[in-house]
């Protein structure tokens, strides 16, 4: 699907509303194209810096799947509604922009930026990568998501890094499921899946795995939103999703059932 919004477009209005929001947010590493020497940079969204709930939120990783950051930017037209104030908030609204403006899935160097390995962060085909794991050094996170989708899909999935799956991947497929149909197969693009949407226990060296298995994420996963639907109701679905993990980390930390 043709992307209208350029990565400055999206970008400018995402800074203007966290300066109408008094949200932080700061340069943390940048992309240049070798050809020209311009720089695109990388940023980072804290909001509600000193409570200790902590939620990180990526968008973008993968250029031409557009619905993350227009999820990011939809979130911060509407504050009240999509942030607690008890909850601590670190966003990477874009993270390729090169990919994003090529309309594109890799960098402009034609480079899988969701992988965490050696060659990963030493290349300068990587910088993105770099980037982000500079910025999250030392941090740990109750949750983290990735916000991707499948653009030959019209059906949900997800994928997570733990042998036993979390109650809150339930029920985020139950909630989704209300949306959207959902992919019940027992393997997805070969990886095991439980048959109802959630790829298990999944080792790809995506930011999400590493992270999970680094221990810097209590809780992790990659959502997949479905491509062929129009791009206002994959909105709406990562919208949802992540009111269910806020309610979750809200019930969780205030030792309620949830």
């Amino acid at each position: 699907m043709k992307n209208n919004y350029s990565s400055i477009k999206l970008i400018n209005e995402i800074i203007t509303l966290c300066k109408d929001h008094k949200f932080s947010i700061r340069i943390v590493g940048s992309e240049t194209i070798k050809d020209t020497g311009y720089k695109y940079p990388i940023y980072k969204i804290v909001i509600n810096p000193k409570n200790k709930i902590n939620f990180c939120l990526i968008a973008g990783v993968h250029g031409d799947e557009i619905a993350g950051p227009m999820t990011i930017l939809a979130m911060l037209k509407e504050p009240t509604k999509y942030f607690s104030k008890n909850i601590r908030y670190e966003i990477y609204p874009l993270l390729n922009p090169t990919g994003y403006d090529l309309q594109q899935r890799n960098n402009n160097d034609n480079h899988d930026l969701n992988c965490i390995n050696k060659i990963t962060l030493k290349s300068d085909n990587y910088t993105e990568i770099q980037a982000l794991t500079n910025s999250i050094k030392n941090r740990k996170y109750d949750a983290l998501i990735s916000l991707h989708e499948d653009l030959t899909q019209d059906k949900f999935y997800a994928y997570v890094f733990e042998e036993e799956v979390h109650p809150l991947y339930r029920k985020i497929i139950s909630n989704t499921s209300k949306k959207v149909e959902i992919l019940k197969l027992n393997k997805i693009y070969g990886a095991n899946s439980d048959g109802n949407g959630l790829v298990i226990n999944y080792h790809d060296y995506s930011i999400e795995d590493r992270l999970y298995h680094q221990k810097q994420a209590k809780i992790s996963l990659s959502t997949e939103t479905p491509g062929k639907l129009p791009l206002s109701k994959r909105i709406l679905i990562n919208l949802s999703n992540l009111k269910t993990i806020n309610k979750y980390l809200l019930l969780h930390y205030s030792k309620a059932i949830y």
